[in-house]
């Protein structure tokens, strides 16, 4: 695109800035990537990220839970923040007019107050998430399926936490947590669109001064896959949910797209193997599957559901697709066809700065350089079926983790 520029620049406290400039955008998007997410937490702090992410949004020594939201609505901004295992994301978008009263709003939330009544009151909104997540039967099945696969690594934690974890976070905690991990050398600022770089750099380097320095770092112990089925009865489910993860490949590692083109030709909710031998027969109703890529490893994801009298059909058409792909490959218009989808795919989201924002940071973060839309679709439309007939000789689907959880049976 005529006058895309990538910019990047690293603050005397180590606050790294980086940023895709588009001349053409009628709008501007900026966020806070944290590297700190549900893996970097201690055995006591499950939930603390997520728990974290919402006292941002409850007050700063400047301005009120109030405030924070009337500001953002005064900008006209498009705003919201998301948890991850890896990453806490705070972001939004306004006219280009309004960039620098977002960009001092952003900037303030990162040093929040963390005042006891809040954090009491913000408890009880993470117990209602927690409360209605257990509701929910294909989570449940994935919390279960986290909890063996990935066994003995922090990852297989649930994000939110337990009732028991929360309850016991106290508002101490909370503010050590903050100040291990909120350190200007872990935080990433990522621009895009229509921006003003030099006067963005003064106004982080005045605003952020006297912040916490350093990097907190990331603990990377081993990943030892745990195969295996289980199941549970539930006395509030009425279906069959299926949960599957298996062996994938990291953010770092140049096999990443094959996977993500894998996936998409198993499993995409249309025209897709699972597709056709599962949904389009009415054998159930959900079938998919997908390519998660972490820092040093990564998952596929799988979900089914059905009905319960279907559950061992369902499982057993399944296991026969992935054996399938791994004994006989794709062919290569299942490839090409899953190429292009991906490809249109990330055009589309990179149409605007708010689509671009995660993706440059999580390119800068993950391999150290900018990743413009044309030179990832240029990637994906280059990668072979090669590359992905070797990660299925590897045979990933034989050391797969299945959790199904079923209705009560009856009397």
């Amino acid at each position: 695109m005529s006058g895309l520029r990538f910019d990047e620049g690293v603050l005397p406290n180590g606050l790294r800035v980086v940023g895709e400039y588009n001349p053409r955008a009628a709008s501007v998007a900026m966020a806070y990537l944290v590297e700190t997410g549900g893996r970097d937490e201690r055995d006591d702090e499950q939930g603390v990220s997520h728990f974290l992410e919402h006292l941002c949004f409850k007050g700063t020594a400047r301005r009120g839970s109030l405030e924070v939201s009337r500001d953002f609505d005064a900008l006209g901004a498009r705003y919201n923040a998301f948890t991850s295992d890896e990453l806490t994301a705070y972001y939004g978008a306004v006219l280009p007019e309004a960039a620098p009263e977002l960009l001092e709003l952003l900037t303030d939330m990162m040093r929040p107050s963390l005042r006891d009544d809040d954090v009491d009151v913000e408890r009880n909104v993470v117990l209602e998430e927690i409360a209605m997540d257990a509701d929910r039967p294909a989570s449940v099945a994935f919390d279960r399926a986290r909890e063996r696969f990935f066994a003995g690594h922090p990852i297989r934690r649930a994000l939110l936490g337990t009732t028991a974890s929360i309850g016991a976070l106290g508002a101490d905690r909370v503010r050590a947590f903050h100040e291990r991990r909120y350190r200007s050398g872990g935080m990433l600022v990522v621009l895009a669109g229509a921006y003003d770089w030099d006067a963005t750099l003064r106004q982080l380097e005045e605003e952020t001064l006297g912040w916490p320095e350093g990097d907190p770092g990331r603990d990377h112990p081993d990943v030892v896959w745990s195969a295996g089925r289980f199941e549970e009865r539930a006395a509030n489910v009425t279906r069959a949910h299926v949960a599957l993860l298996a062996p994938g490949v990291g953010r770092r590692d140049e096999r990443r797209h094959a996977a993500a083109l894998l996936a998409r030709a198993i499993g995409a909710s249309d025209n897709s193997r699972l597709f056709w031998s599962l949904i389009e027969p009415g054998l159930a109703d959900e079938a998919s599957l997908w390519h998660d890529d972490a820092d040093g490893f990564g998952s596929f994801g799988g979900y089914l559901s059905t009905d319960d009298a279907s559950v061992e059909r369902v499982l057993d058409v399944a296991r026969d697709v992935f054996e399938g792909v791994q004994r006989e490959g794709l062919e290569r218009a299942e490839w090409a066809r899953a190429q292009r989808t991906l490809a249109t795919g990330l055009t589309l989201r990179g149409e605007t700065p708010m689509g671009r924002l995660v993706t440059v940071g999580s390119a800068y973060l993950d391999r150290g350089r900018h990743e413009s839309v044309a030179s990832v679709v240029d990637e994906l439309l280059s990668t072979p079926l090669e590359a992905g007939l070797a990660l299925l000789a590897e045979r990933p689907f034989d050391r797969a983790c299945t959790y199904v959880v079923r209705p009560a049976r009856t009397a």
